[in-house]
């Protein structure tokens, strides 16, 4: 009866999610080669010639960046950029002093060249717009399809939805691969490992979604459960801090009114920032090394805080350094710091998850890897809607010719036993 419920409830959660994991697995695909993308359609944007001369720092291109829109502030520094690469500041306006508005810049990233400073590319509010598919738009269309099916926040939820429930179909599925009946485990096991390919049509996609699932199992896993992290963190985040007991982290209260500038000068806040991750790092034990992938040094207004990171031993990866500390923006007091491993399992594995799932860890082996499962997960998608699709027709056919019309029997073909059983 267990095993029953749960056949039943694979069956509809597949159908269910199947029209999602097409999605999320075809553009996840693509999105695993966004930057290779992006430096063919819109190389203004992404790459300039490398040079032999150091790049500007980055706190001198920021006033590169202020000077080009000095309507504009810009709080997130990109720092340790690869060279060649361009390099990306986000503006957010100034208020009009004369309609007390925000200043309309029509501009939503600025592109400069890192080594001279100068605009490379601009990119504005309808180069934003959801289905515009334009050689500028297109890895942005394809991240919103991937993330909320380009309808805002609603898809954003019910991705997230989908993505519990798919959490909780891992286990279901991997259970249902285990031999029934009695007799030698190992033995009526392996074939669920297996395809025959010279089998009939059903058998091989029976065969395809049983084995890839279960090659695949661990990966499917991470992809589910990191997905409901970054679209359901109202699920995930209680869940997580109960089943790793992790700590509260000091709160840092906002400002009843934003503070639009700091009060420490951006290059004072940064040798502070160094200094108090490089205190944090001796305190708990672990070193840190030179820039092995981007980081950003952010101020918020709302908080009125700095935040600095810096990577070493323990980073996840490139996007998540060793270790980020929260300072006051005006004294430069610590007011928080994060660590991405080592400190509660639950925070590390929700990093390495999160990271395997952006391809930010193991290089080009990941990348490949993340790109070949987004094609796995719609073929398990399809699949599982095939088999689904079959037996309805078979129980059909079983049903009607159990009801011969006009005590006639029907012309319908008889399944055979083993049509019938699968």
């Amino acid at each position: 009866m267990i095993r029953r419920y749960l056949i039943w409830q694979h069956r509809w959660a597949g159908l269910l999610l199947s029209g999602f994991l097409i999605v999320a697995g075809l553009t996840g695909t693509i999105l695993a080669f966004d930057k290779e993308i992006n430096m063919w359609l819109i190389p203004e944007m992404t790459q300039v010639p490398a040079q032999d001369r150091p790049q500007i720092d980055p706190l001198s291109l920021r006033e590169r960046a202020q000077a080009i829109l000095p309507r504009a502030r810009f709080n997130v520094v990109p720092m340790n950029t690869s060279p060649g690469d361009v390099v990306v500041f986000l503006p957010e306006p100034r208020t009009n002093p004369t309609t007390g508005q925000p200043y309309d810049l029509d501009c939503t990233g600025l592109y400069l060249n890192p080594y001279t400073g100068e605009e490379t590319a601009r990119r504005t509010s309808k180069d934003g717009s959801p289905f515009l598919f334009t050689r500028k738009n297109f890895i942005f269309d394809v991240y919103t399809l991937h993330s909320s099916l380009c309808v805002g926040r609603t898809g954003y939820l019910l991705f997230g939805i989908a993505a519990l429930i798919w959490t909780f179909d891992c286990f279901v599925g991997f259970y249902l691969t285990l031999p029934a009946s009695s007799g030698p485990f190992g033995r009526r096991w392996r074939t669920a490992w297996q395809v025959k390919w010279r089998a009939s049509a059903f058998r091989i996609n029976f065969d395809l979604h049983r084995a890839a699932g279960l090659w695949t199992w661990g990966m499917l896993f991470v992809f589910a459960v990191s997905t409901v992290g970054f679209n359901l963190p109202q699920v995930y985040n209680p869940a997580m801090k109960r089943v790793f007991h992790i700590p509260d982290a000091p709160t840092i209260p906002k400002l009843p009114r934003p503070a639009s500038d700091p009060g420490l000068d951006w290059r004072e806040a940064a040798a502070i920032g160094e200094r108090l991750a490089a205190q944090q790092a001796s305190s708990h034990g672990f070193k840190l090394k030179q820039a092995r992938g981007e980081t950003y040094f952010i101020y918020d207004p709302s908080s009125g805080t700095f935040s600095y990171s810096a990577h070493g031993d323990r980073d996840v990866g490139y996007h998540y350094p060793a270790v980020t500390v929260i300072f006051d923006g005006r004294t430069g007091e610590l007011q928080r710091s994060e660590f991405a491993s080592g400190e509660n399992a639950g925070i590390t594995f929700t990093n390495f998850v999160s990271a395997i799932h952006t391809r930010t860890i193991g290089g080009t082996a990941i990348q490949i890897v993340v790109g070949i499962m987004g094609i796995i997960i719609a073929m398990l998608s399809i699949t599982g809607t095939y088999i689904w699709w079959k037996k309805r027709r078979v129980r059909r056919l079983a049903a009607a010719r159990q009801r011969p019309a006009g005590g006639q029997a029907t012309n319908h073909k008889i399944p055979s036993p083993r049509e019938a059983r699968v």
